[in-house]
């Protein structure tokens, strides 16, 4: 038997286990998988009854995904649900500002969860994160784009704000458990080593060779 025919026959499996459902679960979990078709995240925190659903359906909507060739993964240890799709066409391009939000925040959450249990969440501040910043000498977001890329970390269940003013330096963030999807380890250690090599030359000289072609999964 070749690797398509023992990919495709699971598949097969999983497509009529869909067909099985009765409607009114058959309608909800179209529901789900058109919203991770947008998302591509899903943590319980955030969503508890859709990442329920998918997890009693997870075979049925894991053959709809191998079928579409998509990566899919349901993580009960730290309660992630993530898609992603083979076609970087199909994955979001992020600003220059937005890569570097997400390195910053993701070399954050990794700090900060070292100390804790599966079932906290690793908390920062507008501080932190502004010290961060300083620390690897990159630029510092104005409030517009400070704005956007808060409201792009809270649509893709990446953190929380828990303060109103986005502003300030008090400004509390919970991070969640999704950010191990999104930026591997391996890219963020990449990312330090780099800073730390040109920290050395001019301080321009990073953001000139920053990859404009990155992409949110």
């Amino acid at each position: 038997m070749s690797a398509d025919q023992d990919t495709a026959q699971p598949a097969r499996n999983g497509l009529v286990l869909l067909e099985s459902l009765g409607e009114s679960e058959k309608a909800k979990i179209a529901a789900a998988i058109n919203r991770l078709l947008a998302q591509n995240i899903f943590i319980r925190e955030k969503d508890r009854e859709t990442y329920t659903l998918i997890r009693r359906n997870r075979e049925a909507v894991h053959a709809f995904f191998r079928f579409l060739g998509w990566e899919f993964i349901l993580d009960e240890r730290h309660e992630v649900i993530f898609v992603q799709a083979p076609d970087p066409s199909f994955r979001r391009p992020l600003t220059r500002d937005e890569t570097l939000w997400m390195l910053v925040l993701r070399l954050i959450y990794q700090e900060k969860r070292e100390s804790l249990t599966l079932t906290e969440f690793p908390m920062t501040t507008l501080y932190e994160i502004r010290s961060k910043y300083e620390t690897f000498r990159l630029p510092w977001v104005n409030v517009t784009t400070l704005e956007r890329v808060v409201r792009l970390c809270v649509r893709y269940h990446l953190m929380d704000a828990l303060d109103s003013d986005l502003r300030s330096d008090d400004c509390r963030f919970r991070l969640f458990h999704s950010w191990i999807y999104l930026i591997p380890m391996e890219d963020v250690k990449a990312f330090t080593e780099r800073i730390r090599q040109y920290q050395l030359k001019k301080e321009g000289d990073l953001l000139d060779e920053m990859d404009e072609e990155t992409s949110l999964d």
